[in-house]
């Protein structure tokens, strides 16, 4: 497994763990339609939404819903809330480590994802140099010997790879002089 692979499975392990936590938890459509069928108030519920009270586990759907079903008013639940919604400043710290971490975990699958492309995109332009029918016709016509043709094919791969090519010159570059004919 090469180091890019390595580093796509780290990521992509991160940051499913991370969202799969967060989303998990979120208040769910389907239990905003509950909450508004037991009568809670769009004040109420843009209040679980802003506080994430149901994520952070200040009030649970169902005991919300209890309570509106034995008349608690909205102005309780909002204290409660509100109460509740009060973060501890190491609290509004984490929370803000958190979000630099998703930042940061997006960032890096977005580079990972652009690399990725341009693999693709370099592998394509290496695939289509080696298989090139101008290179092709070369090695027909005896200008490019097979052996020569051979050491194309490997110094593509190779640079393709990012692996160290010195053995074909000072500057890591291939010389074949296509002008010569072999016999």
């Amino acid at each position: 497994m090469n180091k890019m692979t390595k580093y796509a499975v780290i990521i992509t392990l991160l940051w499913h763990f991370v969202f799969s936590v967060s989303i998990a938890s979120a208040i769910d459509p389907k239990d905003i339609v509950r909450l508004k069928k037991a009568g809670v108030s769009d004040t109420v519920l843009r209040e679980i939404v802003r506080t994430d009270a149901i994520a952070r586990a200040l009030l649970s759907v169902d005991e919300i819903i209890e309570m509106k079903k034995v008349d608690v008013g909205d102005d309780v639940i909002l204290s409660i809330l509100a109460q509740g919604s009060a973060g501890a400043p190491e609290l509004d710290r984490e929370d803000a480590a958190d979000r630099a971490v998703i930042r940061e975990l997006k960032r890096q699958e977005l580079q990972l994802e652009l690399l990725r492309k341009e693999f693709d995109v370099f592998a394509a332009y290496v695939s289509a140099l080696i298989t090139n029918p101008e290179i092709i016709k070369l090695v027909h016509e005896g200008k490019i010997s097979g052996e020569d043709y051979a050491q194309i094919v490997k110094y593509l791969k190779q640079y393709a790879r990012d692996e160290e090519t010195r053995e074909y010159g000072d500057q890591g570059d291939i010389t074949i002089d296509i002008d010569k004919t072999h016999q």
